[in-house]
């Protein structure tokens, strides 16, 4: 193939020295020559910094950089700064726990090049537990109402799936520092809403998530930790101002949401968070029917049930 993109790979790095190694070696196997790996460490406390230091002295197209102090904390900001430092025509962000397929940059790149149209390209993912069992995942398909459908997880995908044209992302506010989770979703509906890309799906299986304990998605559902649930909700409301600006926010959505958000109210109840605050939200989401006055009892009920007895998700349902 002729080599004629440069590829970034950015890759935030925090404490993975048990993985970053075996992912590192997988874009050093990759079939397509032309790339350069960002490792970005967002202050590992074990080994991940020096891995990245020794595979950068070892290969010139690997660059190891740390996060500034002077930036925030997070994932988010590691992977906006490995931006900012690469020099690719196309873009893919990856996670330091998960592996490639050695065609994983040569499938997307070869889109690119036959189609130069495309913005992005799709590859689809593998889910595996270091065991023999691996799952493909299915829910990444052509739609007419695509935005749509990803908002409500009709279809969906892994942040790795995506390769970017750069001039796609130049102007555009990437990912949402503030968020510690739901950044992946607020990135792409933020993105998608102001400027639909011309993209390509491929059916072919290029990402190996790795599912283990230590994840950081695996963590937030088993520990249902309150920062992160509030981060799910504070993401919610920006993915309604975003949809609402661009006249995006369809009856269907409005309903989603609703459903989120009632979803939400035992985060919000017992991280103190803005009670009037949250209620406007539901109010702006609800229509004047019989369903939404259902939900509104519902609703309240769920609220005192939460004072009074400490819980009441089985009001909100």
């Amino acid at each position: 193939m002729n080599d004629s993109f440069l590829v970034s790979i950015i890759i935030p790095v925090y404490n993975r020295e048990s993985f970053l190694q075996e992912t590192i070696e997988s874009v050093i196997n990759q079939t397509y020559k032309k790339w350069e790996l960002i490792l970005v460490d967002d202050g590992s406390s074990d080994t991940s910094l020096s891995i990245a230091k020794t595979a950068a002295q070892d290969d010139n197209r690997i660059v190891s950089i740390s996060r500034p102090n002077t930036k925030l904390g997070g994932g988010n900001s590691a992977r906006n700064y490995g931006f900012q430092k690469s020099n690719g025509d196309l873009i893919n962000w990856f996670d330091s726990d998960d592996l490639m397929h050695p065609e994983f940059i040569e499938r997307k790149v070869k889109e690119f090049i036959n189609h130069k149209n495309l913005e992005l390209v799709f590859t689809k993912t593998i889910r595996t537990d270091f065991s023999e069992i691996k799952v493909p995942d299915e829910r990444l398909k052509y739609s007419s109402t695509f935005l749509e459908d990803y908002v409500v997880r009709k279809i969906s995908w892994y942040l790795p799936d995506v390769m970017f044209k750069r001039s796609f992302l130049e102007d555009k506010q990437l990912f949402d520092e503030d968020l510690l989770a739901g950044q992946d979703r607020d990135f792409y509906i933020r993105l998608f809403a102001r400027e639909f890309p011309k993209f390509k799906i491929l059916d072919f299986y290029a990402t190996y998530y790795r599912i283990h304990q230590d994840s950081i998605s695996e963590k937030i559902y088993r520990e249902a930790n309150i920062k992160m649930q509030v981060s799910h909700y504070n993401s919610l409301i920006n993915q309604v101002e975003v949809l609402k600006e661009y006249n995006l926010l369809s009856k269907n959505l409005k309903r989603h949401y609703l459903q989120e958000l009632k979803n939400r109210l035992p985060a919000v109840i017992k991280s103190k968070a803005s009670l009037p605050k949250y209620l406007k939200e539901v109010k702006n989401l609800s229509d004047l029917n019989k369903t939404t006055a259902e939900a509104w009892l519902k609703l309240f009920v769920a609220y005192f049930s939460f004072q009074i007895f400490g819980k009441g998700e089985r009001f909100l349902k």
